[in-house]
């Protein structure tokens, strides 16, 4: 089989972060100014060559009112502080405050790492949308890399893709899909969300290649701490510019 060509694999990352990005939009909450960019991802969805659940998503998506998505969100989870669906990666991996601070840290670190200040808006580090869209401006930073920067610094990107799903994204990206998809009005946009993402998230993990260890259902349960990997991707070889990832 051939290898893809430069402008395949910058087509690939586009796309991917263009995903990543219409999930980040589904996740946040539904005010006007996200349901108008969630209108816009659903279109871009449609017209390119996405997997049936993602297909379905975006149908609904493209035609869903604010009334018809923020009374399901509000009711499912408020997607924050739901004991049944926290829409937070801390609350999978239990323990007391100070645990849970030392995974926000770590989160923090990692986007410090790629230039990315977690504190601007207002967001948790840990928060599904926040990790949604660090995944998609990774994928933006693997395209701008592979036409300007050449193969080293794109595989970089990739190596934080990876690193990030096996850490973090990976581990409850999936669960907390499922979870969403089980609780949320059968045939309603979030039950479709909750779908895709939880197929996205292990499709992703598959294709780079990484067997994250998933959370169980328990969101009590502790788990292990994850590895730092923050200050190895530190210099100005980690950090291209959130402007110049427009240029494609």
């Amino acid at each position: 089989m051939a290898r893809p060509t430069t402008d395949q694999r910058i087509e690939s990352a586009l796309t991917r972060a263009a995903f990543w990005e219409f999930l980040a939009h589904a996740f946040a909450y539904p005010n006007d100014e996200r349901i108008a960019a969630l209108h816009e991802s659903a279109a871009e969805v449609l017209a390119g060559d996405a997997s049936v659940p993602a297909l379905r998503m975006a149908a609904v998506a493209k035609e869903a009112s604010r009334d018809y998505l923020e009374t399901v969100y509000i009711s499912l989870t408020t997607f924050s502080s739901s004991p049944d669906a926290p829409a937070f990666e801390s609350a999978y991996f239990g323990g007391d405050a100070q645990q849970q601070t030392q995974r926000m840290a770590d989160i923090a670190g990692f986007y410090r790492a790629f230039g990315v200040d977690s504190t601007d808006g207002g967001f948790r580090p840990d928060e599904l949308p926040v990790e949604l869209e660090f995944m998609a401006y990774l994928c933006r930073k693997e395209a701008y890399a592979e036409e300007h920067l050449g193969a080293p610094r794109a595989g970089q990107t990739r190596k934080a893709q990876r690193l990030f799903l096996e850490e973090h994204l990976g581990r409850w990206g999936a669960a907390f899909g499922r979870r969403v998809a089980s609780q949320a009005p059968a045939g309603h946009f979030y039950q479709l969300a909750g779908e895709t993402l939880s197929y996205w998230v292990l499709q992703e993990c598959s294709s780079a290649g990484v067997t994250p260890v998933e959370v169980s259902g328990d969101t009590s349960r502790h788990w292990p701490q994850p590895i730092s990997h923050g200050p190895e991707f530190a210099g100005d070889a980690s950090f291209v510019p959130m402007e110049e990832l427009a240029v494609r």
